[in-house]
């Protein structure tokens, strides 16, 4: 078994001096996606630090910061170009709404699920949504809205506990196993194989979860990034409730800085599973950019608990996994992606001849002439969909001849036959991202 809480010491410091790494650490990571990556940043940046300065509240200096950078940076970007969608009119995506401007600016700081993530600013997901049916921001008006975030995390820099003012919940850091499995003949790399692809077990149980864990399959994409599949959490007798986790990377040179998933890809997950059983985490896949595979890992979590009788979540296996809606562009789907998935996908991800690739992606149904049965099957596929980055989506990924995956189905090491592929799945994959 991997993994353990670490509450007081982490890489021979202690946790103090840890969050101050981080907090440098997300300084630099805002100022290099300004530099490398503005034009794709959305209208948004949020914090979870809850200021409040209202009610009377006498409030520090770094608060009074905070919140009149609000006032004069962030709101005069996110009125114009965002109020229209989410201050409001709709309201599962209403984090700017509010009867006055700090009240809106509460509702952004505490919005469900979590949108901006203080432990790593940069990488949280209103900073990596991309173009949508919103504007984009200018170079400038993001460096605003930066600087918002930044005081607002310096707000809460002195907490010393989690973004939300909770503990901090994080795994000590372990270095992945990876699969070395050259894939051949269907079946081969299989998970669970001795030597080429073992399972990797974070162990919860210093985390209040005896016998839970989180598994996943690593295996490297070159020497600077990793892939995972077959990422899940496992439950005990004591079943497990999980909200936002978020994987990080520790480089070994001496005084690098820590690397956040540069998306936050599990921003939305939350997973509250039963005694004994076990649950998909997102899609069940992730390719983590800058995560050289020999580097050790952490795990965050926002929230980690036992079952919870009281979600609503009944006796399923998750109460959900930040999958928002099903397949929205089911004729963009028949025309462009559904016989290039059964072409290429279908023999092992129908049926029940291949288990492991039958729960990855389930695409039962994907060979069927009503509308119905083939929504089921492009509500399987969009949860491969990563819709931040999309060339890194996991039926891209896995069966890519470039890619260093060990997956059974290469399109025969032809590369172009898999381009063709990628062009005409991603007809119907830009459709869906760009869907209302």
């Amino acid at each position: 078994m991997l993994g353990g809480l670490q509450t007081i010491r982490a890489h021979g410091a202690p946790l103090k001096s840890r969050r101050a790494m981080l907090d440098t650490l997300l300084k630099h990571l805002d100022m290099v996606r300004l530099s490398i990556a503005a034009m794709a940043l959305v209208a948004l940046v949020g914090c979870t630090g809850l200021i409040d300065g209202g009610s009377g509240q006498t409030l520090t200096p770094e608060q009074k910061i905070a919140q009149q950078k609000w006032l004069d940076k962030a709101l005069p970007i996110l009125k114009p170009n965002c109020g229209q969608c989410h201050a409001g009119s709709q309201p599962d995506i209403a984090f700017i709404a509010g009867a006055t401007d700090l009240a809106s600016r509460d509702t952004l700081l505490g919005f469900d699920p979590q949108i901006v993530n203080t432990d790593a600013p940069g990488s949280s997901r209103l900073m990596t949504k991309g173009a949508h049916a919103g504007p984009a921001l200018l170079a400038s008006q993001a460096a605003d809205l930066l600087e918002w975030v930044q005081a607002e995390k310096d707000a809460v820099a002195g907490m010393g506990s989690g973004s939300s003012g909770g503990p901090v919940l994080e795994t000590t850091s372990f270095r992945p196993q990876l699969c070395t499995c050259v894939p051949v003949n269907p079946g081969d790399c299989v998970p669970g194989m001795a030597v080429d692809c073992p399972i990797n077990h974070v162990d919860l149980s210093p985390l209040g979860l005896t016998g839970a864990t989180i598994d996943f399959v690593a295996m490297p994409l070159g020497s600077t990034d990793l892939y995972v599949n077959h990422l899940a959490v496992q439950a005990s007798t004591d079943g497990a409730y999980i909200e936002h986790p978020l994987f990080v990377s520790w480089p070994s040179t001496p005084g690098a800085l820590p690397i956040p998933d540069g998306i936050d890809r599990f921003f939305s997950v939350k997973l509250n599973l039963m005694a004994t059983t076990q649950s998909a985490i997102g899609a069940g896949t992730a390719a983590f950019v800058g995560f050289a595979p020999n580097n050790k890992m952490t795990i965050h979590f926002k929230v980690l608990d036992k079952y919870k009788l009281d979600t609503g979540s009944g006796s399923g296996s998750g109460s959900g996994s930040g999958t928002v809606g099903g397949c929205k562009k089911l004729t963009e789907f028949k025309a462009n992606a559904k016989s290039q998935l059964s072409a290429a996908c279908g023999s092992c991800h129908t049926g029940t001849s291949n288990p492991n690739a039958h729960s990855a992606m389930n695409l039962d149904g994907v060979n069927a002439a009503d509308d119905a049965t083939l929504q089921l099957a492009c509500n399987q596929a969009r949860i491969q969909i990563n819709f931040t980055d999309t060339a890194t989506s996991g039926f891209y990924i896995a069966p890519n001849p470039a890619q260093a995956t060990a997956h059974p189905f290469k399109f025969g090491g032809n590369q172009a036959n898999f381009n063709a592929f990628k062009a005409a799945v991603d007809v119907w994959v830009q459709a869906e991202k760009t869907a209302p």
